[in-house]
């Protein structure tokens, strides 16, 4: 794999599916992306889940965007608002993209390699 140009966290029970809301999610397989849209899977990173039937505690809300802060996207089955929204704040964008890893990655991968050729186009 070249250098890696961005790291993914994908909500996963079993590192093959993303299957897992964002709030119930244990763990997350961390990848790194390079600009052929190669990937390699760096780590398996278990977490408190935040999610207390329902109810989001603040604190534990902000633990568990901390288990991610050093990647650039989370790719879950589901996400609220207050999940996604404290993923902003860090500057982390959030996907629901359910189903194989492999396919959420390439999808992610077309979505960022379409919107820098819009922006080439535009000139920005």
């Amino acid at each position: 794999m070249d250098k890696a140009v961005y790291r993914v966290a994908l909500a996963s029970t079993d590192n093959r599916y993303v299957d897992q809301h964002f709030g119930r999610a244990e763990s997350f397989l961390i990848v790194d992306v390079d600009e052929n849209g190669d990937y390699e899977e760096i780590e398996q990173r278990f977490v408190i889940p935040v999610c207390e039937g329902g109810h989001h505690n603040a604190e534990k809300l902000k633990r568990g965007v901390d288990g991610v802060a050093d990647c650039n996207f989370v790719l879950v089955a589901k996400i609220g608002g207050g999940a996604m929204g404290e993923l902003e704040d860090r500057g982390i964008a959030a996907f629901e993209m359910p189903g194989p890893v492999d396919a959420a990655i390439k999808k992610l991968d077309g979505y960022l390699r379409l919107l820098k050729e819009m922006n080439s186009i535009s000139g920005q």
